[in-house]
């Protein structure tokens, strides 16, 4: 089970689908790493590049924190 880290991530062009994203809720996985959720295709992605692992380097998307007010 998830859960929510309460930040918003936005990209300009997904990895995955090739969208733009934008109040893409971050949650986190049961080892510790954030990730949000494509919402064409419904994959998981890793926000933070370090905490990519092999799969991730063919769907590499730059996501950045939206600012809340």
């Amino acid at each position: 089970m998830s859960r929510k880290t309460g930040v918003k991530w936005k990209t300009e062009k997904c990895g995955r689908c090739g969208e733009q994203h934008l109040g893409y809720s971050g949650k986190i996985n049961a080892d510790g790493k954030e990730y949000v959720v494509c919402g064409k295709t419904g994959k998981p992605m890793m926000v933070n590049p370090f905490d990519f692992k092999i799969d991730d380097i063919a769907y590499i998307t730059k996501w950045e924190k939206e600012m809340v007010e």
